[in-house]
């Protein structure tokens, strides 16, 4: 790696210098970096092209200019392709779709985590496929698309099955419970939620994740009519947090003193936990 590429990694990066100084750098030397990711097209020297790129990104939001973005993401897929490296290309693509979705060009992102899904599939790069997973569920959850955000978040619970995840399993099958929430769909909500709550009472070292899934299991029940089965569940997600988060018992609490209201329509207690 050139002096000059090295010099440039280490003023990018946050750890050393801070948000507020390296995003002043950035604004007065973004035309460089691409510059500089463009000149290792050359046989040996593209690796060093995509770790500069991907040095940069997590910096990159600190410029609000998403033509430069463009060409940053551009200058480093065009390395890893010509390098035929997967695994650089992957991360490159969701590096940038992270920076694209945080700056609110949604278009962009999608766009950038499809490629890098197709990829993942293609290359059997699970690990990395479950992390554009979980970004593009969050994307289009975020983006009311929530048909696309299931299809994401159920694709992330096969991955975690595949690779025997308990824990994962069950924060994949949260997400499309909660999904399926906010789909108006209480009772496919509450089988996702169930199937969270019987992963994680096998697990260890899981406790508050345990608690919250209890919450949204009560929740949802609640909602259908089902007052009893609901204050069972939270009065289990109370007995974990005693011990481990007393802010968050108390919002239990509130739960557990909410009175039903008979209508057409059940009431649906507002309880921050979870």
């Amino acid at each position: 790696m050139s002096d000059h590429t090295r010099e440039l990694i280490q003023a990018v990066s946050l750890d050393r210098h801070g948000p507020a100084r390296v995003g002043a750098w950035l604004a007065g030397h973004g035309a460089e970096v691409v510059a500089a990711v463009l000149a290792c097209d050359r046989d040996g020297r593209r690796g060093h092209g995509t770790r500069l790129a991907a040095a940069v990104w997590p910096a990159a939001g600190l410029v609000r200019d998403p033509a430069w973005w463009t060409e940053l993401a551009e200058a480093g897929e065009v390395l890893a392709i010509a390098d035929r490296d997967p695994v650089a290309l992957v991360d490159l693509l969701h590096r940038g779709a992270t920076t694209f979705a945080e700056g609110g060009d949604r278009l962009r992102a999608e766009e950038r985590w499809v490629r890098a899904l197709a990829i993942t599939r293609r290359e059997g790069l699970d690990d990395l496929g479950q992390a554009v997973l979980r970004a593009l569920g969050d994307l289009y959850r975020d983006w009311g698309r929530l048909s696309k955000a299931l299809d994401a978040y159920l694709g992330l619970v096969d991955l975690r099955e595949d690779a025997g995840d308990p824990a994962g399993i069950a924060d994949a099958l949260s997400s499309v419970g909660a999904t399926m929430h906010a789909a108006g769909r209480p009772r496919s909500a509450t089988e996702y939620f169930d199937r969270a709550d019987e992963v994680l009472s096998e697990v260890a070292g899981a406790r508050e994740a345990h608690a919250r899934v209890l919450v949204w299991c009560g929740r949802t029940r609640w909602e259908q009519g089902q007052h009893g089965a609901a204050r069972r569940r939270w009065s289990q997600a109370l007995a974990i947090l005693v011990d481990v988060d007393e802010a968050a018992a108390d919002e239990v609490r509130e739960l557990l003193a909410t009175e039903p209201t008979y209508s057409n329509t059940s009431s649906s207690p507002s309880g921050g936990v979870g």
